[in-house]
């Protein structure tokens, strides 16, 4: 492969996240010019876990055989599948550069993948799940990444883009880690790369290193009773690191509708707790307070929603999920004034039933065809729609035609909706 200055406009147009504390060596690295004799060339060890993945283990290895090079390795291990993936696994023996091993599983997904990274012989080592499939030109990327990372004389594990099914993308996973045989994964589910002196370990995400992952996708997460095994897993790492947030909110987002709801709550609470003003653990603050905000949303607990939605918008003033609940909270109490001015209306008309003649109408019928745009916009539509037919039939406005428009876009949307269903 050959190397430029090329490599290095592309480390950094790709490079979308990485450790606060490497930010001096990564601006040095930016404003210096890069010899091509300067970069090496790396081996790629690619590690894949199943178990009765007869769905997409083929899917993936295919992926994976497209992308990698003629130095690279593929390390499979089943951990007892009793489906058709064996078979499947079978089609790839032949393959020099294809490994396949049998590991019993002993509920703990970091000693698989520590088993793996002790049979891995390339320089760097990319953990691919079952479920997922690598993009086309990813490995190439990585490459070309991993001469630049090698310039920065860190220890240092990289992160690709995980783009789940719906678009959400997610990256800040570390799967890519040197095989310097000291660094090691941890836990037994939601596992980590640690080095073994416990030093600090370096991160850096890329968007052009993309792994595609449908094992979310409620049909197939629930035949695997995903939630329940994650669940089962995450309460001994509270037992092992009870200080550590992370757990305890990864109990939360999994279980999440399965736990008690006082016990979420408080979790949560938890969380910001032990995460204090760590900047480390700000990851999980920020998720926490956001859960906390949904929760308080559901229990119609508006000013715990607000409280937490201060909090925030001072951890994370300009993300997405900020803006969201910022204006959902607004609507929602938007939404509490709309009953509030539509009780008004029922309570006066029960209390003054008299012509009033000096008003717009004196049978009270613009109250009435206020109450339909209220009903309407808090989506009570029969209440909305019963109201104008009783106003079209007295003769007070003729209605349907402004809602031609809104029932040929409905009808056009529901129908799409039905074509694909088929």
């Amino acid at each position: 492969m050959k190397y430029d200055n090329d490599a290095k406009e592309k480390f950094f147009t790709n490079l979308k996240l990485y450790s606060s504390n490497i930010t001096e060596k990564i601006e040095s690295l930016r404003s210096h010019s890069i010899e091509p004799s300067q970069l090496k060339q790396f081996s790629l060890s690619v590690i894949v876990i199943c178990k009765d993945e007869e769905r997409c283990i083929e899917r993936c290895l295919n992926a994976i055989n497209r992308n990698i090079g003629v130095n690279d390795e593929v390390i499979i291990i089943d951990t007892g599948s009793t489906d058709h993936t064996l078979n499947i696994l079978n089609k790839y023996r032949a393959q020099s550069n294809f490994f396949i091993f049998e590991k019993e599983w002993n509920n703990d997904f970091a000693e698989i993948r520590n088993f793996g990274i002790h049979k891995a012989s390339k320089d760097w080592i990319v953990f691919i799940d079952a479920d997922e499939t690598v993009e086309n030109d990813s490995f190439a990327n990585l490459k070309s990444h991993l001469s630049i990372i090698d310039l920065l004389n860190v220890e240092a594990v990289c992160c690709p883009a995980i783009v789940n099914t719906g678009g959400h993308v997610v990256q800040t996973v570390r799967r890519i880690i040197p095989n310097s045989q000291s660094i090691f994964y941890f836990g037994a589910v939601h596992e980590e790369p640690r080095p073994d002196d416990h030093s600090e370990l370096f991160y850096l995400a890329f968007e052009d290193i993309i792994f595609h992952h449908d094992g979310y996708v409620e049909a197939v997460s629930t035949s695997k009773e995903k939630q329940k095994r994650n669940m089962a897993l995450l309460y001994p790492m509270i037992d092992k690191e009870p200080m550590s947030p992370r757990w305890h909110y990864l109990l939360c987002r999994d279980g999440k509708g399965a736990l008690n709801e006082d016990f979420y709550r408080d979790t949560l609470l938890k969380v910001i707790t032990l995460c204090g003003d760590d900047e480390l653990n700000k990851e999980y603050k920020v998720r926490a307070v956001s859960d906390l905000i949904e929760f308080y949303l559901g229990a119609g607990d508006i000013d715990q929603a607000a409280n937490n939605l201060e909090m925030l918008k001072e951890l994370a003033p300009h993300m997405t999920d900020t803006l969201y609940w910022d204006i959902l909270v607004q609507v929602i109490i938007f939404e509490y004034n709309y009953h509030q001015f539509i009780q008004r209306i029922i309570d006066y008309k029960k209390t003054h039933k008299e012509l009033d003649y000096g008003s717009l109408n004196s049978n009270g019928f613009h109250l009435d065809h206020l109450l339909s745009r209220l009903f309407f916009n808090i989506r009570e539509y029969g209440s909305s729609f019963a109201i104008l037919k009783k106003l079209e039939n007295a003769q007070y406005g003729e209605y349907k035609a402004q809602y031609e428009e809104l029932h040929k876009t409905l009808k056009n949307f529901l129908q799409a909706g039905e074509g694909n269903e088929k």
